[in-house]
């Protein structure tokens, strides 16, 4: 079974410095567990919930704003077990590994080095960790070295589209996906550039198809909307259940796909 729990449905600059939600990212557990996107609160959460940052298999991170890294060097401290043992792989944006333009690096030379293997990576490359297969599909954004990723699990293809305007090779590379997590930093009526808005959500969940869409990585403008009515606007607009995710969500895939809230350890 495929599992994925939301450890932060907040993003932007403002919703993460006033953390208006968590940041922490999204774990998935699909054969091996991957950590994607570890913002600031990222351990933390990992703690509340009992999921030990040890059993980690690989970190991913998207892109070079701190809001999708922040918590990214701690996690890879679990994941090689405090540099006992060298394990576990690494991968993100060239921005976050190598350093581009103004972006990054995101992760230390140090930390590069005590993983198993470290990626630097482009739009349109394959990767595993273990044997769940990888591939990474464009952005638009600021950093403009961003990725996207597609995991392809037993149970069907994940796709994550991480901070970026909509734009056809966006809309292309997600096609197949059984669910489709989409970082909507804006509303309706509120869009910005280099982010989806609710419209954007819409227009690509109607292009794809997915079983489920989840629309997450809201922005401070969604302090005053009903997140619930936003995705209302994107299912009634593509036919497509949409939920937008909260805090400690979590989805298992087998034949159907389930929601529950994830349980804090005591």
């Amino acid at each position: 079974m495929t599992r994925i729990t939301f450890l932060g449905t907040g993003g932007g600059r403002f919703a993460t410095v006033y953390q208006v939600r968590n940041t922490g990212g999204i774990y998935l557990e699909a054969e091996v567990n991957i950590h994607l996107d570890p913002g600031p609160g990222a351990v933390i959460n990992l703690n509340r919930l009992g999921i030990d940052p040890a059993s980690t298999d690989g970190v991913l991170v998207s892109h070079c704003h701190p809001d999708h890294y922040a918590d990214a060097e701690v996690l890879i401290e679990g994941m090689t077990r405090c540099n006992f043992s060298r394990r576990g792989l690494l991968a993100g944006s060239r921005s976050v590994i190598d350093g581009t333009n103004d972006h990054g690096p995101a992760v230390s030379a140090y930390h590069r080095r005590i993983v198993s293997e470290c990626l630097s990576l482009k739009p349109g490359e394959c990767f595993n960790v273990g044997k769940l297969e990888i591939q990474t599909t464009p952005t638009s954004h600021s950093d403009i070295d961003g990725i996207g990723f597609r995991f392809m699990t037993e149970e069907g293809i994940i796709s994550y589209v991480s901070d970026s305007e909509l734009v056809d090779e966006v809309i292309d590379a997600h096609k197949g996906a059984r669910v489709l997590i989409m970082c909507v930093t804006r509303p309706l009526g509120a869009r910005v550039k280099f982010h989806m808005s609710t419209e954007d959500a819409a227009a690509l969940t109607n292009y794809v198809k997915p079983e489920v869409a989840i629309m997450t990585h809201f922005g401070s403008k969604f302090v005053h909307e009903d997140p619930e009515k936003q995705a209302m606007y994107v299912q009634e607009k593509s036919g497509i259940r949409t939920i937008p995710a909260v805090d400690f969500m979590r989805l298992s895939m087998l034949k159907g796909i389930r929601k529950s809230t994830a349980q804090f350890q005591r």
